[in-house]
């Protein structure tokens, strides 16, 4: 005997409609009823006093998305439902279950809190945090992103991506429609951790060899079936790259000559198809999108700085001889004749700083001071030192610091010395001693459970943890702030090198 879609009530053969509430059966309940309606109504009677369902977020080929109400904790909350048909499946729902139950262990700022993993009511759902923003594949509707902003979402989303690594957990459906930008800040969301990785472990080719998945941004190893790894959600997210700086994906087609590319095809030049991309960011995504993982990047955290535009690791900056101008200012090209050298130019540069350097020493000669009391300015209003000589042997005070580019760390007077500059001092002896500095400043590690976002001296460092930032000597104060916790806050003061360690337990909010 079958029973009511709505209710559950047990229907009679030859009734037409639900006994109980009137709801339609048989070929009539297919014509009448809308299935995400049904499954509306069926998590409402279900949450009942727990969770009120506000409207349908979202839906897609394994779940409805819901927006809901905690009645208990007064928060806006999305609700994920699989729908009833897909219980049938005996090894799904296990795996979804403990999937799921995994994915909600992440912690981590660019990835989507679930808070309950439950199956009641013959409905498996899970409850995570409402993110008020819009999906990448949405945003994309209004064609490629700035340089900048590609940038941003393609470091954050390969950060949240490598915290799952580190984990064992591999996304495997790494796309726009799962990449979200929050709202308020920009800020990039990845959902579905876990739960697609469910759906294609449980079935990974049909009965007919058809892979289950997303052709256009599968890795090579996943159309072919092989075992998968980390890499395969780098090779997605390289995808994912070039659709948000082209506007176009790199493969296109019905879904097997989509696979048939992904395996044995190299992707369009990004330079082509955008020429202002910067040539780290496409070397990177060239990488990124090589066939074989081993030649990829061997984790997210190296991919993350490569397509940021970040240096990884320490680099020593090595000037090259200087080479004398083959082109006059304002006059004709001057080339060399074979044979010939430019050895008289450099003899009359030779003489010529010989010829400075002789008068700056005579000038010192005559200078002889005639006490050891500092001189004060006469009453004429001249000084009484004489000026500096006007070559290249200016004193340290003298020196003008290099202009650089202003970043977000470089706001705040914490920022350690850039391998140029330590290049620098090494070569000239009458600069500052920025090694000496660099030795005095202090490493600062901090810590926290669950993570925050550390703010030093009011400036935003980022979000825990936070590894070897240099703070010269000094005080400042810290503070540690997540939403639904109370706020951390700490002055310390640095006097020498010793690295200075702090780990926070952050206390929710009643």
């Amino acid at each position: 005997m079958s029973e009511c879609l709505r209710c559950h009530t047990p229907l009679p053969v030859d009734g037409r409609f639900c006994s109980n509430c009137g709801t339609p059966t048989g070929e009539l309940a297919h014509v009448c009823t809308d299935p995400v309606e049904e499954l509306q109504a069926r998590l409402t009677r279900t949450l009942a006093g727990r969770y009120e369902i506000i409207r349908v977020l979202g839906r897609g080929g394994m779940a409805v998305v819901f927006l809901a109400q905690d009645l208990v904790l007064e928060r806006e909350v999305a609700i994920k439902v699989l729908p009833p048909d897909m219980s049938l499946d005996t090894k799904l729902i296990p795996r979804f279950q403990q999937e799921a139950k995994t994915a909600a262990k992440l912690d981590h700022p660019n990835i989507i809190p679930i808070y309950r993993v439950e199956s009641e009511a013959g409905l498996d759902y899970f409850v995570m945090k409402y993110v008020n923003g819009r999906t990448l594949e949405q945003v994309l509707e209004n064609g490629p992103l700035p340089l900048p902003q590609a940038r941003r979402v393609l470091r954050e989303a390969a950060l949240a991506l490598g915290h799952a690594h580190r984990r064992r957990i591999v996304h495997r459906d790494v796309k726009p429609a799962n990449i979200m930008l929050e709202e308020a800040d920009g800020r990039v969301v990845l959902t579905d951790f876990g739960i697609s990785k469910a759906g294609h472990d449980a079935s990974q080719l049909t009965g007919t060899g058809t892979i289950i998945g997303t052709p256009h941004y599968m890795a090579p190893e996943q159309a072919k079936g092989a075992a998968l790894d980390g890499r395969a959600d780098q090779y997605a997210l390289a995808i994912v790259g070039h659709q948000i700086l082209t506007g176009k994906l790199p493969f296109d087609g019905s879904a097997h000559s989509i696979l048939y590319k992904q395996v044995f095809e190299p992707p369009p030049p990004m330079l082509e198809l955008r020429p202002d991309t910067p040539s780290d960011l496409s070397r990177a995504l060239e990488r990124a999108l090589s066939k074989d993982p081993e030649h990829r990047f061997p984790t997210m955290e190296e991919f993350a700085a490569a397509v940021s535009g970040e240096r990884a690791g320490t680099a020593t900056v090595v000037s090259g001889p200087v080479k004398l101008p083959t082109k006059a200012p304002d006059g004709p090209e001057t080339k060399s004749k074979p044979g010939t050298t430019n050895r008289p130019i450099l003899l009359a540069f030779g003489v010529a700083a010989a010829g400075i350097a002789m008068a700056a020493w005579i000038g010192l000669r005559h200078f002889e001071p005639r006490s050891s009391v500092p001189a004060v300015a006469n009453q004429v209003g001249q000084p009484a030192n004489p000026p500096a000589p006007p070559s290249s042997l200016a004193t340290p005070g003298q020196i003008e610091a290099p202009a650089r580019l202003t970043t977000r760390r470089e706001r705040h007077p914490l920022r350690s010395l850039v391998p140029s500059e330590m290049e620098g001092a090494a070569a000239d002896p009458a600069r500052p001693n920025l090694r000496a500095a660099k030795r005095d400043s202090a490493p600062l590690m901090v810590a926290s459970e669950p993570w925050g976002m550390l703010y030093i001296d009011n400036v935003e460092i980022g979000p825990t943890p936070v590894a070897d930032y240099r703070l010269s000597p000094g005080t400042y104060h810290l503070r540690l702030e997540q939403e639904g916790y109370r706020t951390k806050t700490e002055t310390i003061v640095v006097s020498g090198p010793n690295p200075i360690r702090r780990r926070y337990h952050l206390e929710p909010t009643e």
